[in-house]
């Protein structure tokens, strides 16, 4: 048993020997999710304004640093004029604030002076606390609330806190809570050199979850919502989790082979060296795409909706900075995606996803097929990854062509450069989506 299997199965045996539930009533069904946005300044873009008017933000504020007796706040984002947006201070781990009577009072000011006049309804803040320290940092929330009253205080949480004697003190002091369901354990160097991955959505954890049915206060579940891409040297060791990679240059690198492993895991094996995103990864390293698989989330959503919570917050928000698994239009709808084809009237290859639900990410093959040569030319992918003739011949002389991606969320369309010469007749298939059907529209004003 490794070290996160032996935690966790700690955790699993709290949970189902802990006492009798008090469960927070909650009135009714689970609210709309809501999205942590994290690492970002830019305003939401008018499509997702529209996709969100039903979800609740907690979006970074600032960064909150304690050093020499003082607080120093490094600005994330503006302040907001929206309601719905809760603005989240994350207080570095440093434990030294938790033993002074000034630090509450300091915080409070300076959250003030980030505000700028405008009024605060609800903060939250964003600190991992020792379990040792829980008691202290039960006593701090009791003051910050005085201070900041009537402003609301939410804090995110770790997921074994319900077991922890200084729990009730701690929830006494804030309005609601947030516990975080991922990334429990670190990856042990032995499991990643016998090519073992945690998943990032684990269905295991939905028996975690049911610890916070004794919560006596609001609490979101804090699920993931977000891709990591890891490289690790030959002997376990974490290099990094990247930042700034693109799928297609990641899915369908000519250095790369994807292999999937189950459970939204998809290891990637090396032929020599290679660049991905400015970090480079030896011939020997181990490099590892990890998303919440769907039916494990699925599962961890369900057990939170048994448990009490009041909705769902995931991590994190698609935009900027973050590769998020699902849209929020796929979060919130069920069913299977239903894409469509199309060619242009120049003969450009049209693969739009209408949505609600995504393509998520993996490596996806499209077939467009003529049963005859002649129907195809060359020309550029453009937005779909690789374009060419199965079988690997020229599209002129192939009966069918294969065009390759990584990725189409709900709602959006992937072009390729005019490879149809004549449309009339073509069937397509886009493997474990659609088998074999005719293309159901051509001349598009595209």
């Amino acid at each position: 048993m490794n070290a996160r299997t032996a935690a966790l199965a700690c955790l699993l045996a709290v949970a189902a020997c802990g006492g009798k539930a008090v469960r927070q009533q909650r009135g009714g069904p689970m609210e709309p999710p809501a999205y942590w946005v994290w690492h970002r300044g830019s305003p939401l873009t008018v499509a997702e304004k529209e996709s969100l008017r039903a979800n609740k933000l907690y979006w970074q504020a600032a960064e909150c640093g304690w050093k020499h007796g003082t607080w120093s706040l490094t600005r994330i984002s503006a302040p907001f004029r929206d309601a719905s947006i809760i603005p989240v201070f994350r207080i570095h781990p440093e434990t030294a604030f938790l033993g002074s009577p000034a630090a509450a009072g300091t915080l409070a000011a300076a959250i003030r002076g980030w505000s700028e006049g405008a009024e605060l309804r609800e903060i939250q803040l964003d600190f991992d606390c020792p379990d040792r320290l829980l008691d202290r940092y039960a006593t701090f929330l009791e003051s910050l609330g005085r201070e900041i009253a009537p402003c609301r205080i939410s804090i995110t949480a770790l997921a074994g806190w319900p077991r922890h004697p200084q729990f009730a003190k701690l929830t006494a002091a804030v309005s609601s809570l947030a516990p975080m369901f991922y990334d429990l354990e670190p990856d042990a160097a032995q499991d990643v050199r016998d090519r073992r991955f945690q998943p990032m959505a684990d269905a295991e954890v939905a028996r975690l979850i049911a610890l916070w049915s004794t919560c006596e206060k609001p609490w979101l579940a804090g699920l993931p919502n977000f891709e990591r891409l890891s490289v690790f040297d030959h002997q376990g060791a974490l290099i990094g989790h990247l930042r700034g990679w693109r799928h297609d240059e990641v899915f369908f690198h000519p250095d790369l082979k994807a292999r999937s492993l189950g459970g939204g895991v998809t290891l990637f094996d090396i032929s020599k060296a290679v660049d991905l995103a400015g970090t480079r990864v030896p011939r020997d390293g181990i490099t590892v795409h990890r998303m919440p698989e769907a039916g494990a989330l699925s599962a961890m959503v369900d057990a939170a909706d048994r448990a009490g919570a009041r909705g769902i917050l995931y991590f994190a928000l698609p935009g900027p900075g973050l590769q998020a698994a699902y849209s929020p239009a796929h979060l919130a709808a069920t069913g299977d995606p239903r894409p469509r084809l199309s060619i242009s009237r120049s003969g450009a290859v049209i693969l739009e996803n209408p949505g609600p639900r995504d393509l998520a990410a993996g490596v996806w093959e499209l077939e467009v097929g003529a049963g005859h040569v002649g129907s195809f030319r060359s020309a550029s992918p453009a937005g779909f990854a690789t374009a060419e003739g199965a079988g690997g011949l020229p599209p002129e002389l192939a009966t069918s062509l294969i065009l390759r991606f990584s990725k189409l969320p709900a709602g959006a369309s992937l072009d390729s450069g005019p490879l149809v010469g004549n449309p009339d007749g073509l069937r397509w298939s886009l493997r474990g989506i659609v088998e074999d059907q005719a293309v159901d529209r051509v001349d598009s004003a595209r």
